[in-house]
């Protein structure tokens, strides 16, 4: 059988790819410019530490606005290609008898995720300073209210995420190779976008999971309820028992293989 994978594609993909990762790029510095400026003008004696620790305060509006404004900006574009932004990003229906499944996949894998770089932390694996940039870059978003953590991690992080990275991302590379080609580009794409080194390997990680559900499912929308019920996790956990924490990875296979088995006696 012909491959209908061509370098010219694979190529053309890639670049569609980098443009999408520009743009959210663009979005976040346009946005926290833009507040500085609003900062400056209305405090005029601030100094730069100052400044960076008001911006920093702020991280969680900063991101539900850079989140709306991505979204907005890719519907605008799919409108220019007269398409939808729901056919763009594949928001398509799946059986919705696997909304349990995925909201467990995404408590667990949060669990998961803590226990094995806790581990790497413990066996010194991990360099401390990365531990510190980690804990200083997430330090002012998950010390919010409640309700502002909902809307910027619990939701509008997830939501623009998989738009951008399942939908649109990984949505163009499948055409133009390999489907697990596809996710693993896509999900180093996701983790390079976390910003730290801690980061870039634990949402690249998940970025093949969620990647994974969005082929099997052909719908970006179970990676959502996944992100989501991952991201609440994070948000609202406040830490875990090692036994619960444990657990929780063979929670996590067990559920892989309920939704691969499912789609695998439908194939038969």
């Amino acid at each position: 059988m012909e491959n209908k994978y061509s370098a010219k594609g694979v190529a053309f993909g890639l670049l569609k790819c980098l443009g999408y990762l520009a743009l959210l790029f663009v979005v976040q510095l346009l946005v926290v410019n833009f507040a500085a400026v609003v900062l400056t003008i209305k405090f005029p004696s601030i100094d730069e530490y100052q400044l960076t620790a008001m911006i920093d305060s702020l991280t969680n509006e900063l991101n539900i606005f850079v989140g709306a404004l991505t979204i907005l900006l890719l519907a605008v574009l799919s409108m220019l290609r007269k398409d939808s932004l729901s056919k763009r990003a594949s928001i398509n229906k799946f059986p919705g008898k696997f909304t349990l499944n995925l909201a467990i996949m995404g408590v667990s894998a949060s669990y998961a995720v803590t226990l094995v770089l806790g581990l790497l932390t413990m066996a010194n694996l991990l360099p401390q300073s990365w531990v510190a940039i980690q804990n200083d870059a997430y330090s002012g978003m998950l010390s919010a209210s409640p309700m502002l953590q909902f809307l910027s991690v619990g939701l509008m992080a997830p939501l623009v995420e998989e738009i951008l990275f399942r939908g649109h991302i990984l949505g163009a590379l499948k055409k133009e190779m390999h489907p697990w080609i596809a996710i693993l580009i896509s999900a180093v794409f996701f983790g390079v976008s976390h910003g730290t080194p801690i980061g870039i390997i634990y949402a690249t990680a998940l970025g093949i999971v969620m990647g994974w559900l969005t082929i099997t499912f052909d719908s970006i929308v179970p990676s959502l309820l996944f992100h989501i019920a991952y991201n609440c996790t994070v948000a609202y956990s406040g830490g875990v028992s090692l036994g619960i924490a444990v657990i929780s990875i063979p929670i996590l296979i067990f559920e892989i293989m309920t939704i691969k088995n499912y789609f695998r006696g439908k194939k038969e």
